[in-house]
């Protein structure tokens, strides 16, 4: 039997059959969805499933499209999310609510790989980012995600064209998280090596500090991934970029004016002659004053 479950905030449809019943997974609008308890019964066809027009006068065929209302004929193998009656896997249409009927895909399927914020062993599930064709992975515990390392690079790429979609949690969504306990282990383990992660400021100046697995991906806390798109979508990376490069000329500078003092360095360079040009020649002069001295 296939069971279906709607978002209470977006009414968004998932396919919830792997799932256990109370189990948890996050909607893409942010919210917890909980799996119901199945609970099916066989319901009057009052409604067409493949248009949704109401029955009239007990019809055996929809009047609308003419689709055939008997139900014998019909593989009564999926659960509606609204009425729990049971329907056609193919149905469009709950023939008993008239519920339009949208599956986005599975919910939630949780993996193999274990949450590494958490202090107890919690598997991590996995759920598509927000309105972007990416899958990632999540703690419905912590509200922690995994995001594997060319899926990063690809939405850190779009938010600087301010193109990546990120549908933030709302408060209410929020409050459904379960906190994690503070106090936690500083150091995290990768969840696909068991590696520990390095710690690193993102971008070098936007104060989100992230675990990263240099081979694998990167650890975002609840809410740290919406934070750093909002700072690379608002400029943020670009200018700590033309920071980091401001920096390194400077160093270059610093390191081109830089040399022992001496007769070499007493007098000005000429025009158009740069200093390394300048000490070259310098040099030249005293390895020929010397072979001089030394055929004297």
């Amino acid at each position: 039997m296939r069971q279906l479950a709607a978002c209470p905030v977006c009414s968004a449809q998932f396919d919830v059959t792997e799932l256990r019943t109370g189990a948890r997974f996050r909607c893409s609008c942010g919210r917890l969805v909980k799996v119901p308890e199945a609970r099916t019964h066989e319901a009057a066809v009052v409604r067409c499933s493949s248009c949704g027009g109401p029955r009239q006068d007990r019809m055996s065929a929809c009047a609308f499209c003419g689709a055939d209302f008997t139900l014998h004929e019909r593989d009564l193998h999926t659960i509606c999310p609204a009425c729990a009656s049971r329907i056609s896997d193919k149905a469009r249409f709950c023939h008993s609510c008239g519920l339009a009927i949208v599956v986005q895909g599975l919910a939630g399927v949780a993996t193999e790989f274990s949450c590494p914020a958490c202090e107890q062993s919690r598997e991590l599930s996995s759920r598509r980012l927000g309105g972007e064709k990416l899958t990632v992975l999540e703690c419905n515990h912590c509200a922690g995600l995994w995001l594997g390392s060319d899926v990063f690079r690809l939405i850190e790429e779009r938010a600087r064209e301010r193109q990546v979609s990120w549908n933030s949690p709302s408060t209410r969504a929020a409050e459904d998280t379960e906190k994690q306990p503070t106090g936690g282990r500083m150091y995290r383990p990768c969840p696909v090596c068991g590696k520990l992660m390095n710690r690193q400021n993102y971008g070098r100046r936007s104060g989100v500090i992230l675990d990263s697995c240099s081979e694998h991906g990167l650890w975002f806390d609840h809410g740290e991934l919406e934070t750093i798109l909002r700072w690379v979508r608002d400029g943020g990376l670009a200018r700590a970029d033309e920071l980091e490069h401001e920096k390194r000329r400077e160093e270059v500078r610093a390191r081109n004016h830089t040399g022992p003092v001496g007769p070499l360095f007493e007098s000005a360079p000429a025009a158009g002659v740069g200093a390394s040009g300048v000490l070259v020649a310098r040099l030249i002069e005293r390895v020929l004053d010397f072979l001089l001295d030394f055929r004297k």
